[in-house]
């Protein structure tokens, strides 16, 4: 037998056998499809590339005897008030709202154990002058700890540089300073020799999952998007940026950067001291932050009222249920008069997409914002692959021009929004750990919706007809990226 046959004879048993394990991971079919394209494509590397980036390793968690993302021993005794008052809260909060939105508040504690909040106060930043400014001045005012997580972290520029100076300040004047930092996210923009720097001077500092450890090669593909910052247990930080600053001015790159963050305060800030311990646990077994002592405001008795009723959806590689897609997908069918989707990137799964498209077609007035000028071309062209059946449905579709856009924002009908971490696409959905703040408040939805009636003053809308004048190359290429962006 000469050597071709024998080719043939292994690809094909090569086949075979990479659509047993793909059929066997029950995934969505037309995920199933693309991955058994790129087997074809790539012989052999195709299969390496599903076992590091395209395998879904969740479905294996041992939620029983593993750590889950929102359950922690000690936590559940620390939240059991407030778990235990969660009905209250939410009877509480329709009754005085008329709003009725139980049903949603009942779907996150049950899909992502997110506990209702009701006394809180928020300030919402669009850009990252005056965010960063007040978390510098809160963290210079830090008296027992500071606790970052970050998904990229540059350490070389103006503000990696003064967060550095006055991290290693605290740490001399003996408060408590710990940081998580994505290992993909940061692989190009935090320098060993600053962590080593930071280290030698008392601070703790880890790559959350660090994928090149051994038995973690299987969690490349998850990565730990959050950005979270918690100061003595009192204020906490929340949103779409990152440390850099470019998301100050715009960098070297964008003329300027829109984005959306948020400063906590209230029983909000024990719910996200909450997600960084256990993102902690889960990256420093042997060293739990879960003791009272991080959560000073904790009450043992929880009063039922409140004038900023907030819930922090979360999910990741060991959430059982995928809340923020719930969450999304929940927004756009409850939606009766209008909804804002405002992110960075565009790629909806089939469930979102039939979703949009129903509600436009019932007569929800359905905006999409995105960025115009990308950082990432493969998810911007993607985007185009969607735009004909949304734009025939009725779905306005704009893009930011005046800079780059990276806030992340749902909001329902004037009277409940979402922001946080998590963007419009299927990465932020089903692979990365992420969390949003979803506020059930009409003054604060109304606020935010007014930030993106001007933002979509400096867009630029896509119509059909510009749809149309794309060249049949452009569209093949499009398409292809679809394809891809389903399995990346």
């Amino acid at each position: 037998m000469g050597i071709f046959p024998i080719i043939i004879i292994a690809f094909q048993i090569y086949i075979v056998f990479t659509v047993i394990v793909l059929l066997l991971d029950n995934r969505e079919p037309s995920e199933t499809f693309a991955w058994i394209f790129i087997f074809i494509l790539l012989p052999g590397l195709g299969f390496l590339l599903y076992l590091f980036i395209g395998r879904n390793w969740s479905k294996g968690y041992d939620h029983k005897r593993k750590l889950p993302q929102y359950i922690a021993k000690n936590l559940i005794t620390l939240f059991k008030p407030i778990d235990e008052a969660q009905e209250g809260l939410i009877e509480m909060m329709v009754t005085r709202s008329k709003l009725h939105h139980d049903d949603l508040m009942t779907l996150l504690y049950r899909n992502s154990k997110s506990l209702l909040t009701a006394n809180n106060k928020v300030k919402v930043y669009h850009h990252g002058k005056e965010k960063f400014d007040d978390l510098l001045k809160d963290i210079k005012e830090a008296k027992e700890f500071i606790h970052l997580q970050y998904f990229i972290w540059y350490s070389n520029d103006a503000l990696g540089q003064k967060l550095k100076k006055l991290l290693i300040e605290k740490v001399k004047e003996g408060v408590e300073v710990k940081i998580l930092y994505d290992y993909s996210g940061c692989f190009l923009t935090l320098g060993r020799g600053y962590i080593r720097s930071l280290r030698k001077e008392g601070i703790f500092i880890y790559p959350f999952f660090n994928y090149l450890s051994s038995f973690k090669t299987h969690t490349f593909n998850y990565r730990n998007h959050r950005k979270i910052a918690v100061i003595d247990g009192k204020i906490a930080y929340m949103g779409g940026m990152n440390v850099g600053q470019e998301y100050i001015d715009g960098g070297k790159r964008y003329k300027s950067w829109r984005d959306t963050h948020m400063r906590f305060e209230g029983d909000s800030v024990n719910i996200l001291q909450a997600i960084f311990a256990i993102d902690w646990y889960n990256t420093v077994p042997k060293e739990d932050i879960f003791d009272k002592k991080y959560f000073p405001a904790l009450s043992e008795k929880v009063e039922l009222a409140g004038n900023l009723p907030i819930q922090f959806p979360t999910s990741g590689y060991d959430s059982p249920w995928p809340a923020i897609m719930h969450l999304y997908f929940s927004f756009i069918t409850m939606a009766q008069k209008n909804i804002y989707i405002v992110s960075p990137y565009f790629i909806p799964d089939a469930s979102l997409l039939v979703a949009l498209k129903t509600a436009a077609m019932r007569g929800v007035k359905v905006t999409v914002l995105m960025a115009g000028v990308y950082d990432n071309p493969i998810p911007y062209w993607a985007a185009f692959s969607y735009f004909e059946d949304l734009l025939k449905s009725g779905v306005r579709i704009f893009q930011y021009q005046k800079g780059f856009m990276h806030a992340k924002i749902l909001s329902c009908d004037g009277r409940m929004v979402s922001m946080g971490t998590a963007n419009f696409d299927i990465r932020s959905l089903k692979l990365n750990y992420e969390v949003n703040a979803v506020f059930y408040d009409e003054k604060l939805t109304k606020e935010i919706d007014q930030q993106i009636v001007t933002d979509l003053e400096g867009s630029t809308e896509v119509t059909l007809a510009d749809f149309n004048q794309i060249s049949l190359l452009v569209r093949l290429r499009n398409s292809l990226m679809r394809l891809f962006s389903a399995v990346l």
